[in-house]
């Protein structure tokens, strides 16, 4: 669109300037700058186009690169995850466990959503609020801060 309002307003201005052009050679080198004019113009527009357009889209994925040299060999660390004693494996089920231990009311409407039983809007609200508190626990859980008792003894408290 803007192209073709700028093409229109070259050639109109072109053809209302060639009125004062009198010599036949003259308005002949006249309306080759013109058609050069507007090529360059075209060109301009074509770049700022496709340079908007194409900016953010990823290429073609060229061939993987020769593999770079090797580099020095680390320091012997000690490992800080310990996954075996008292560590969390599977936040979702262990926060899940609580959640039907300690919470009747949420027990109940997982009972009725896994048997695929309409659920009213009080058993959504449920599931709602306990969602929301469910993903605060998740991040608390996958941070690695607490062992199971500990999430387990926090968790119990704040439900009280």
């Amino acid at each position: 669109m803007l192209f073709r309002v700028i093409t229109l307003s070259i050639v109109f201005a072109a053809i209302i300037l060639s009125r004062f052009i009198i010599d036949p050679g003259l308005q002949a080198l006249y309306w080759l700058i013109v058609f050069l004019l507007t090529v360059t113009v075209g060109n301009i527009y074509m770049t700022f186009h496709y340079y908007i357009k194409l900016r953010n889209e990823p290429g073609v994925r060229g061939e993987r690169g020769d593999p770079g040299p090797k580099g020095q060999l680390g320091s012997n660390g000690v490992c800080s995850i310990d996954t075996s004693c008292g560590s969390i494996q599977n936040c979702n089920d262990f926060i899940e466990e609580i959640f039907m231990e300690e919470l009747p009311e949420y027990r109940r409407v997982v009972d009725k959503r896994n048997r695929d039983i309409k659920l009213n809007p009080e058993d959504l609200k449920i599931l709602t609020q306990v969602n929301q508190y469910f993903d605060t626990l998740k991040a608390a859980c996958e941070s690695g801060r607490y062992s199971q008792p500990e999430l387990r003894a926090k968790i119990k408290k704040s439900l009280e």
